[in-house]
């Protein structure tokens, strides 16, 4: 499906894993909607032999929350690459995928997110 996507996360309160969704709005940006705690059949969560997409242009929906804890942000370890869920407001932060934890700096831009979510290469 070209109109939506999956990350794969974890949740920073009991490190399981779950899947952030984006979907394309009606104004083409992508907008993080819900976190699901699996995968849709037939899925595959971008940068893991999954389809690439372009995610410069997002936003994320009233709706999104980690299932697990509830935790309405994430953060994007510098270390390793991957994501965990984070609580919103809070300056630091703990990756739970490899334990590296400090002050959060800066935004999660379209350019951190590639390995994990390749460019498509459509301008979007």
């Amino acid at each position: 499906m070209d109109n939506l996507f999956f990350l794969e996360a974890k949740c920073k309160k009991c490190g399981k894993v779950f899947y952030p969704r984006y979907d394309l709005g009606a104004d083409d940006s992508w907008v993080l909607t819900y976190g699901q705690k699996e995968l849709p059949v037939g899925q595959k969560a971008a940068g893991a032999g999954g389809p690439g997409f372009n995610i410069s242009k997002r936003r994320t929906g009233p709706q999104y929350k980690c299932p697990w804890c509830g935790n309405t942000d994430f953060v994007h370890c510098g270390r390793c690459g991957k994501i965990t869920c984070h609580e919103s407001g809070s300056e630091n932060f703990t990756c739970a995928h490899c334990g590296n934890s400090g002050k959060i700096t800066g935004t999660i831009s379209g350019d951190d997110m590639k390995g994990m979510v390749k460019s498509s290469g459509s301008g979007q």
